[in-house]
């Protein structure tokens, strides 16, 4: 496995973007950006493990744990920020179909009627009338899209519904992620109060134990006052995770769409264990990057800025728009659907713009820039990507050798804090000796939960850096 994406892998990903900038300052459109093929130079992850991959979409399948999947449906269905996600979308795809609108023309119709009397006040003496006037009419704009000005608007509304599209994509990944990140805290609470609950036992037995050598003048009060501070501090650190666990507990709730104080876990995840971490195939190639859906979202904002670059040159071209209007009109409702009221009007208005002031260089120079920040933000969302896979993978490898320590660390322990408690009973040590090899014991336990919680983490962030999982999309 390579431990860096290489300059080369980053290249291939930003440097079709960057011609696409130079392209769209000459006046051409940014060509679309094949982020599949420009991210094949990059690099190759892989842990060397085997397994089964799951389709796009289903990376939980990884984890085999029914409480989580049951989870991410209630997510699914009920969770409001993806509802906010779904409905910043549909308002992208509706402002793409009033982008579309202008490719036609409007006709809307007007019908009116009005009592009018002319003034006798003016240069000609003419005789003052009162009459009716009525009228019904169709009314006819369009605007002649010589220079695709309408079009680009269309291209740039298309881009940003694909990048809410992808955005969604990305809401739901995220909270999917964060859910999963929270559920495996949960469990993993639960593992350390198991191992906290245990070493109360155990306390509680030492206590009785010095209790009784005391009352046989075997030993002193300070062990027994010993015996029992390191009970009541056993039971603190319980209380602790308890109440993290209780959190935990609320923040999934919300994730799920429900009250905390209602909220009850499905009997799936109360059945299920701790779950298997994940492993990442070998030979997992960097190209999979491309389903990310934040790198999705950056390249198709940079197509909306570019075709909102060509909207703003081609609107200070000269604009033909198509105008008519016909219908019936007359003084008298007797004869108003008569042939004689028939009247209509068509004909083009030309705007040609002459002198702005410096509005041209403004708009275009400031819609530039847009497009420059665009790719600067596309180029960012890259490097970020190439860096959370592979803090993903250096967490998994170093978690998977800390994990092998702590274990060997805590059966030592748990060896050693045996033996002194024996020597302890055979009147050879004093209970300091116990106190401080029972306490390293459920540090070391304690230390390996926390570390297997940790390395679960590292799955899910790995899953979310790919965009998902890493089973190769099928190529249409």
């Amino acid at each position: 496995m390579k431990s860096n994406p290489n300059s080369g892998g980053f290249r291939a990903v930003v440097f079709p973007a960057a011609c696409a900038l130079v392209a769209l300052s000459l006046g051409a459109c940014v060509p679309e950006s094949d982020l599949t093929a420009a991210i094949e130079g990059g690099a190759v992850y892989g842990e060397g493990g085997k397994g089964s991959l799951p389709a796009p979409g289903n990376w939980w399948k990884n984890f085999n744990d029914p409480g989580l999947e049951d989870l991410l449906e209630e997510l699914r269905k009920d969770s409001p920020g993806l509802k906010a996600a779904l409905a910043r979308y549909d308002q992208s795809r509706a402002a793409l179909g009033l982008a579309k609108s202008d490719l036609f023309p409007t006709v809307f119709g007007d019908a009116g009627a009005r009592r009018l009397r002319d003034t006798g006040n003016s240069r000609f003496v003419l005789p003052q009338l009162t009459y009716n006037q009525f009228r019904s009419a169709l009314n006819l704009d369009y605007e002649v899209d010589l220079w695709g000005r309408v079009r680009a608007s269309v291209d740039a509304a298309r881009a940003e519904m694909e990048a809410t599209s992808a955005d969604l994509d990305a809401a739901q990944l995220s909270l999917e992620a964060e859910l999963a990140r929270n559920y495996y805290q949960w469990r993993f609470a639960n593992e350390e109060l198991g191992v906290l609950n245990r070493s109360l036992e155990l306390r509680q037995e030492n206590v009785d134990l010095v209790d009784a050598r005391v009352q046989g003048g075997e030993t002193n009060q300070l062990d027994l006052d010993r015996a029992r501070a390191e009970l009541e501090a056993t039971r603190a650190q319980k209380l602790q995770v308890e109440r993290a666990r209780a959190e935990l507990e609320h923040a999934i709730a919300v994730l799920v769409g429900e009250a905390p104080g209602t909220f009850e876990f499905p009997a799936s995840a109360k059945r299920s264990g701790s779950g298997k971490a994940a492993v990442i195939p070998a030979g997992v190639p960097s190209e999979l990057l491309a389903r990310r859906p934040d790198i999705a979202a950056a390249e198709a904002r940079l197509a909306a800025a570019a075709a909102r670059l060509e909207v703003t040159r081609k609107s200070y071209l000269p604009t033909v728009t198509l105008t008519g209007a016909g219908g019936l009109q007359g003084l008298d409702t007797a004869k108003f659907f008569d042939p004689v009221s028939l009247f209509g009007d068509i004909g083009p208005n030309v705007r040609v713009p002459i002198f702005q002031g410096g509005r041209i260089e403004g708009d275009i120079g400031q819609a530039d820039a847009r497009a420059v920040e665009a790719l600067a933000n596309y180029e960012e969302v890259v490097l970020g990507a190439f860096r959370d896979v592979e803090d993903a993978l250096s967490g998994i490898r170093f978690l998977d050798r800390e994990i092998t320590a702590h274990r060997k660390a805590a059966e030592a322990a748990d060896s050693a804090a045996q033996l002194s408690r024996k020597r302890y009973e055979g009147g050879l040590v004093s209970y300091l000796e116990v106190v401080d090899a029972e306490r390293t014991a459920l540090n070391e336990k304690r230390e390996l939960v926390r570390a297997r919680s940790t390395r679960h983490l590292a799955s899910v962030q790995l899953v979310q850096a790919l965009g998902g999982g890493w089973e190769r999309r099928p190529m249409e």
